[in-house]
């Protein structure tokens, strides 16, 4: 689907791995108010997804490891139910064999399983629980009563996880590293690609141009930019008093794509982004005629 809305269900991820600004998200969310929601309610994600429509894909990942809340299976199976197409991201850390066993009823579209590696830049206990239930989740997805999209690690793969993910030679392993379009400073022992600062008018590779149409939900309702957006810098809107459209189309998202034709106009995280190539047409993708005529305006 060409939108998405991803679903950080907590602030402050216990997983808390090497290449992931979370102390830089974590101060940002309570810099003006320390008792800021933190855990996203079932009651909460149904009367927010409710605003979403349902061509825009769910997506369980944001910026936290989904299952620090405990009612994550329970939204999970709310939204496919409801009619939309829903991706998950998981280390499996705090996730239950009976939550996996839920899922696995579910016709979910993409189940990306992030796994443990050998020199701990996850924060991803390899108990005994947690290879057993990577076990029947690789069994699962031999035998097709599961299917897992990919699977990422960063760094060498823990052998104990090798040894039960190594047979699935027809999922793809994902393994590079980022610096978050600038918001993770290199850190020893473990390599990170830069991305220097491009020039001229960029756009997003992953969000249909200039649309910038893959956000992220907050627990409490707000919506940020995009998932390397852990400064919280653009923040879009809040789904507790605006509507999806004012989120998707409002000034903010303007103000962006002003920001994305030059960088004489001003600071953008983007241009630090690993995703941001030379600009496409506005044109592309799935802009309503308000939005393209917004656009010229800007253009003339």
């Amino acid at each position: 689907m060409s939108r998405m809305m991803e679903i950080t269900t907590k602030i402050g991820c216990k997983v808390d791995c090497r290449y992931c600004p979370q102390r830089l998200l974590y101060d940002r969310y309570f810099a003006e108010d320390k008792e800021r929601e933190t855990t996203l309610s079932l009651e909460k994600f149904k009367e927010y997804a409710n605003k979403v429509p349902k061509d825009v894909q769910i997506v369980f990942s944001g910026f936290c490891e989904p299952w620090q809340n405990e009612a994550c299976t329970d939204m999970v199976e709310y939204a496919v139910r409801g009619g939309w197409e829903v991706d998950t991201y998981s280390t499996l850390r705090d996730m239950k064999p009976e939550d996996y066993y839920r899922l696995r009823e579910l016709p979910i579209h993409n189940f990306v399983l992030h796994a443990a590696d050998k020199d701990g830049n996850s924060k991803i206990p390899v108990t005994r629980g947690y290879l057993s239930l990577l076990s029947e989740i690789a069994e699962d997805h031999a035998s097709g009563r599961f299917k897992l999209a990919s699977i990422s690690v960063h760094g060498q793969m823990h052998p104990e996880v090798e040894k039960i993910l190594g047979k699935l030679t027809d999922v793809n392993v994902l393994s590079e590293i980022y610096n978050r379009a600038g918001n993770l400073e290199a850190d020893e022992g473990i390599s990170i690609a830069v991305d220097r600062e491009k020039k001229g008018h960029i756009s997003c590779s992953k969000c249909n141009g200039d649309e910038l149409s893959k956000n992220i939900l907050l627990p409490d309702g707000t919506v940020v930019m995009c998932m390397m957006d852990y400064g919280l810098e653009y923040i879009l809107g809040n789904l507790n008093t605006d509507s999806y459209i004012d989120i998707a189309e409002g000034p903010k998202k303007m103000e962006i794509r002003r920001l994305l034709r030059s960088e004489k106009n001003g600071k953008l995280l983007c241009r630090y982004c690993h995703v941001a190539k030379a600009a496409l047409s506005y044109n592309t993708g799935v802009f309503t005629e308000k939005t393209r005529e917004m656009i010229r305006e800007l253009l003339k």
